[in-house]
This record gives structure tokens, sequence and C-alpha cells, in this order.
């Protein structure tokens, strides 16, 4: 089985216009964390409701699903590790249910990151998934849980019913130890949370920043030339200080002789998938939160191949001049880039959270 001990990582700072281009991340959620309370869409099948003891449809959190210990796996449809993944769950899934011990105190429960419910419906299928899938596909739960890429496996201890409950392990990736795996899951019913909360207490974990692969003069001349394509003269460009650490620039621009406020923001994301590159690029938008410009830093598709000219102009062709405060619903059939649906899918979220970006502008006095 995968370890469970803690993780540790070193922060790294990166200089970009003389001020740092990353900050420290925090780690994902650890052992005797509290865990997230999150709204998540109940499974369609009546069974499977029955089955983590939900009464009825809509969005549930995790103190309404039954049992004492929830095994809570966050994964992604087209993740290959994901799906290689669903053999031995469905063997532990069987475990679980065939030992009158564990059956109905040990729960099951996976999470798919920005996935719809159509792709979920055919990952059901196609992998014979025995316990049930729900979608998390606004990433509010992986957000939630400062998670990175998936797999990615939460124990969960509750004392009594209606109880969100702490983190008692996690593991990340593939995972075929079933038998060691049960073997904890029924020791954790013979725990209590008491014994896990202070494991949290003092914590202050945090992972390498993610970093795009041009250096930081690199990626400054490229914002400076995004920006110069936009008018005929540029000028202050400086790093905005956000409390939520965003990476976020803003310059003077002169278009059509009058001269506006243009911000870029620079975004390193985690991949979704275990196997894929992390995702990096910048966008430019005006004081009104329409995006003018849409630039790559390294986004890649299946293979992780980088995405070729034609795929990056499709893109922006979805993007370039939508506002950041409208609704950025992620249609993989429309929306996504061939190939490359989970990195498209992440570029989607970080727009969606364009509404608190400018909320911060505008609470530091930027708009």
């Amino acid at each position: 089985m995968k370890c469970l001990t803690r993780r540790l990582a070193v922060g790294l700072m990166v200089l970009f216009f003389g001020l740092p281009l990353g900050s420290a991340a925090a780690a994902p959620v650890d052992t005797g964390e509290p865990f997230p309370v999150v709204a998540l869409p109940a499974p369609a099948d009546p069974a499977e409701r029955a089955y983590l003891g939900l009464d009825k449809e809509g969005p549930f959190t995790l103190d309404q699903v039954e049992g004492k210990v929830v095994l809570v796996e966050l994964l992604n449809v087209l993740c290959p590790h994901c799906r290689k993944q669903t053999g031995p769950y469905n063997e532990l899934y069987r475990m679980i249910e065939g030992d009158p011990v564990t059956r109905g105190r040990i729960k099951m429960l996976g999470v798919a990151v920005a996935n719809s419910d159509e792709q979920i419906e055919d990952f059901v299928d196609i992998y014979a998934v025995a316990f049930p899938v729900v979608s998390d596909r606004s990433f509010a739960l992986h957000r939630a849980l400062r998670a990175g890429p998936t797999p990615f496996s939460l124990y969960v201890l509750r004392d009594a019913p209606g109880e969100v409950g702490v983190v008692a392990g996690t593991a990340l990736g593939e995972d075929e130890g079933m038998e060691a795996l049960f073997d904890f899951l029924k020791e954790m019913l013979t725990m209590k949370t008491a014994d896990l909360i202070p494991l949290a207490e003092g914590s202050t974990e945090a992972v390498a920043s993610l970093e795009p692969p041009q250096t930081e003069g690199e990626v400054a001349a490229r914002i400076e030339g995004a920006l110069a394509s936009l008018g005929d003269k540029v000028k202050g460009v400086r790093r905005v200080s956000l409390p939520s650490g965003r990476r976020v620039y803003a310059a003077r621009v002169r278009r059509s002789g009058e001269w506006e406020t243009i911000f870029a923001e620079v975004t390193s994301r985690s991949a979704i998938c275990d196997v894929c590159h992390n995702v990096h690029f910048f966008y430019l938008f005006d004081s009104k939160g329409k995006i003018l410009a849409f630039e790559p830093l390294h986004l890649t598709k299946y293979g992780n191949a980088e995405w070729n000219k034609g795929e990056v102009d499709h893109f922006a062709k979805r993007v370039v001049g939508r506002s950041m405060t409208g609704l950025w619903n992620f249609d993989p059939k429309v929306d996504a880039v061939t190939s490359a649906t989970m990195t498209s899918a992440i570029i989607f979220d970080n727009f969606d959270q364009g509404r608190q970006l400018l909320d911060e502008l505008k609470a530091a006095g930027e708009l």
C-alpha cells in the first residue's frame, strides 16, 4: 500500500520584474485535518444513493454519507492511472461488502474532477465501477482539499453519523495492495478522531510553487510583447500585490490615443492527471474584466505533446472577448482542444475564478 506519511517539500522563489514570480503553495490536506464541507451532486441511480445513505436527489455533503469510514477517491476519467485503479478498487469494494464487520460501516465514493455526467457514465460502464462516482466539475472539492494530480485517495474517519470527519491518511497514485488497505480501513473502525486531530496541529507544510519552464526574463518579454500588440505604447509594468498571491501585473497601454490600464495574470496549475504536464499560460484583460489575449507558456495534450499554433488559435477564439465575470461552464465537446481535455478544463476553471480576482483588484485600489 502507498505510504500514508506526511509529505514535505521546500518552497522555491523566482524573481520576475524584481518580485517573486511564484509563491509556496499549501500541501494537500493530510492526516488529522477535517474533511472540507463541500456539496457534491448525488448519484442519479437510486441504488447508489441508497448505498451512501442518501434519501433524496440533489447536493449532499460527506456528513450525510452513512458509515464510520469513507474512502474518497479523487479521479479524472481520462487519467490512465485512474482507469487502472478501478480494478483494484472494485476488488476492495467486494472485500468490504463481503465482510459483515465492514459492510455498511466502510463506504467508497469516487469524485471525478472536471468531468461531466456523460463522461462519468461512460467511465462507469466501460470499467464496471462498483462504487458511486459523482462529479466535481467545478473543482470545488479538489480546491478545498488543496489537491493536485489524481488518483488521490483520502481515508476519512467519523466518530458518529452526521459528522464530516477527519482525514486518517492519503495516497497519491495507483495502489494495488488491496489486502493491506482493507486491513487499514478495518483498523480505522477502532479509531477515534481525537487520536488524529493533534497530528495536524501546527502544520506549516508547503510544496514548491509551480513555475513556467521559461525564465523570468523570457516571461516578462512575452508579456510586454502581448501588451505592445494591443496599442502603440506601453509603460509602467509592475507586479500587483494581492492577498491571494495570484500573479497579476498591471501596465498602462495607449490604445487609439487613450491610455488605459491593462492587466496580465500568469497562471501555473497542477495537472489533474499524475502522468500529465502542469499547465502554464498568461492572459490579458482590461479593467472591466474583458479578456483581450491568451498566450500559452507550456500547454500539452495527449502524450505530453505541446499545443500547436492552430490549437492555440482555436482555443483563443473560445476565450478572448469573453468576460471574467460570466459563466465558464466547460463543455468538453465544444471548448476542449482535441486530446487536451484536462488542460482545457483547468484553464476554464481559472477563468471561472475571474470574479474573485476582479474583486481583489478592486479592494487593492487597482480598479
